[in-house]
């Protein structure tokens, strides 16, 4: 936004070192990004922010420039005089959408001559970046940018009963306006309408018919309050973005109607003559009271990390207009001033010190009782430490949209219908998927397409199927996909990645995080029949895994080779994680006792791995598997399972003594449970 200094100057003393001026601005908030001559005067071109629409004006920043260097404000002339009837004896005002208009204030001006504004107001206008028209729609310009506050002017000789009514438009209405294009109107967008058709979009722009011409001699002037979110959505919807849409977007003072309409008619009456009725048309059914917000001093300091005496805290808020009550000790109600729109909450309070006190000022490091990062979701601290895992055990992320392909969600998904979209991108993104496993495998499959034989990849990520009762559900899942279609081998080439490998990645992921897994057979969608087993945490089923089948992949474009996939719930797993901690190591040596035994061959390791770990034994460490045998010497249906129990003290060696009874032990939990005889 453009205004010359000179105009600034107006309402408060400035150093003649411009320089100073525009680093004064810039380093509280108001950047000036430029300078340049117009009309023979500097002209700043001023960066304001959206959440500062107060400083969006000439006052509003000579009022800036008052606080930054001290000196005293001195505020735009707006007394008038008055004669003739009341204004609501000349004009009537309805507001049939209080909700979008809480505010609207209007002034009259009869007896009024039209002609041209003086050459100084012209010069501010162009200075500013607006085409002088005449003495009245500049004088409305010029309180725009003077005030910040939009105002509008009707000649009332062209209004139906001389009324105003703000209404929604109605369907099939029509309007044209101060552009030159006919606008069509749907019951979304406010209008302001006279008795019969409306004649201005409310808060964006006015209607040609309504406008004033050197013929006027009676006129209404508006001064409103338009809801924020309704302008914006009308400037957009029309493809309008102007002045008075750009004030009104980012909320106005809702006493601003005020001021801004006696120095507009201050200044018609001053350039045009007529007189000004008496009083206002002013409907403002619910007047809001003045915001109030603690600001704790000892906050402030903690927020900001430097020393900032409350004295001089106080006195900067109360030079930006805020009324302070200090009945606590260093803790304050502030009252917000009207004009301050974007001041709700005590960091915005502490923003306003700061930035005045000098933001030059702040300390380079972080406060001490600071966090730098902050807290995270359990939720995201899963996630995390998930990929970290991955990461480490060779595999690569990948990432996919929610959106799939219908294709590729019948051959991988969970079997239901899955949710489909009302106005998907394209075909192949219309419904939503239920498993992350047909996504992964379409990726592998363009990759195969460029020579890429082997690969281990996992994706994080949210799935959307349906419950029992029907219901969308949504849920965060984990999804590893190992797959390998490699040439013959050769020497010193890895072998190909199997069911094997990716059970493995699982139990060492679930291992560190501190959760028991067991695994049961399991028959499933879209596993290789006798190929798939449940991922289990005792009651809860973490997920499932096995080898893909070739006909899903085929689906997925993989013609050759095999895959091999990994899905488990995050919510599942979440409540199960613990935190590892932290345990010396022994500095004493280990015990080590082997053991074979016969076992009937259905029994899996797991179970037995399970019954070893849970037996009653002082300072057992952990229980390996050494060798599975089947074969001559070996009765049939059994086979012959070697394990290895490894014993260590933290505080002492082990004795024989102390292992003594491992032996027994053993055989009292194996034999029994699973007809186990020691070989």
């Amino acid at each position: 936004m453009k205004f010359p200094i000179g105009w600034i100057a107006q309402y408060v003393e400035l150093p003649a070192d411009e320089e100073a001026v525009a680093r004064a601005f810039t380093l509280s908030g108001s950047e000036v990004e430029g300078r340049e001559r117009v009309e023979g005067e500097t002209v700043f071109d001023f960066n304001i922010t959206v959440n500062r629409p107060d400083c969006m004006n000439v006052f509003g920043l000579a009022r800036e420039a008052s606080v930054l260097l001290g000196k005293p404000l001195r505020p735009p002339e707006t007394d008038c005089a008055e004669a003739g009837p009341p204004a609501a004896d000349l004009a009537g005002v309805t507001v049939e959408a209080p909700d979008l208009c809480p505010r609207y204030r209007a002034r009259v001006i009869t007896g009024l001559r039209v002609g041209q504004s003086p050459a100084w107001m012209q010069k501010r206008l162009i200075q500013c970046g607006i085409r002088p028209i005449n003495a009245v729609v500049d004088v409305t310009n010029y309180v725009l940018l003077e005030m910040g506050h939009p105002l509008h002017a009707f000649d009332m000789a062209k209004l139906a009963q001389r009324r105003i009514v703000v209404r929604r438009a109605r369907a099939g209405e029509t309007l044209l306006t101060l552009d030159g294009v006919e606008r069509k109107l749907d019951p979304e967008r406010l209008v302001i309408a006279d008795a019969v058709r409306p004649v201005a979009l409310a808060g964006v722009m006015g209607g040609e018919e309504t406008g004033v011409t050197e013929a006027t001699s009676d006129l209404l002037l508006e001064g409103a309050v338009f809801d924020p979110i309704s302008i914006r959505r009308t400037s957009k919807a029309l493809g309008m973005h102007t002045d008075a849409s750009h004030r009104f977007e980012r909320g106005v003072d809702p006493e601003g109607p005020v001021a801004a309409l006696d120095r507009a008619a201050r200044l018609i009456v001053e350039l045009s003559g007529g007189r000004l009725a008496k009083g206002a048309v002013d409907v403002h059914p619910a007047p809001a009271g003045p915001r109030a917000v603690t600001l704790r001093h000892a906050r402030l300091e903690t927020l900001l990390g430097m020393r900032v005496p409350p004295e001089r805290c106080a006195s900067i808020l109360r030079s930006l207009g805020f009324g302070l009550d200090e009945s606590a000790t260093r803790v304050w109600t502030v009252t917000v001033p009207s004009f301050r729109v974007d001041v709700s909450r005590e960091a915005d309070l502490i923003e306003e010190v700061v930035r005045i006190h000098g933001l030059e000022d702040l300390p380079s490091e972080l406060p001490s009782g600071v966090d730098p990062v902050g807290g995270r979701p359990t939720e995201q601290a899963l996630e995390e430490r998930l990929r970290d895992l991955l990461w480490a055990s060779g595999c690569s992320e990948t990432i996919h949209m929610s959106m799939t392909d219908p294709v590729l969600e019948a051959a991988f998904g969970e079997g239901r219908e899955p949710a489909r979209l009302s106005n998907p991108l394209a075909p192949a993104f219309s419904v939503l998927r239920t498993s992350l496993l047909g996504p992964m495998a379409a990726s592998l499959a363009r990759n195969r397409a460029r020579g890429a034989r082997r690969a281990s990849l996992f994706e994080l990520g949210r799935v959307y199927p349906k419950g029992d009762d029907g219901a969308q559900r949504e849920s965060s899942r984990l999804a590893i996909l190992l797959y390998a279609d490699a040439p013959p081998a050769r020497w010193g080439t890895p072998r190909p990645p199997g069911l094997l490998e990716l059970k493995g990645k699982v139990e060492a992921i679930l291992e560190r995080l501190g959760i028991r897994a067991s695994f049961e057979s399991l028959e499933g969608h879209p596993f290789t029949a006798g190929s798939c087993v449940a991922v289990q945490a005792g009651p809860v089923r973490l997920g499932h895994l096995g080898a893909l089948d070739p006909k899903a992949l085929e689906a997925a474009g993989l013609k050759s080779g095999a895959a091999y996939g990994a899905e488990l719930d995050l919510g599942a797993l979440a409540p199960l994680e613990s935190q590892p901690k932290f345990a010396p190591l022994s500095r004493f040596p280990s015990a080590v006792r082997d053991f074979s035994v016969m076992v009937d061959k259905r029994v899996p390791w797991g179970d037995l791995l399970g019954a070893l770990k849970s037996l009653p034994l002082a300072d057992l460490r952990s229980a390996d598997l050494v060798d599975c045998y089947e074969g001559s010497g070996v009765p049939e249906g059994q086979r012959s399972v070697t394990f290895s129990l490894t014993f260590q003290a933290a505080d002492r060696t082990l004795t024989e003594a102390d292992v003594a009874p491992v032996a027994d032990a053993v055989m009292g939990v194996l034999g029994p449970r699973f007809g186990a005889t020691l070989r």
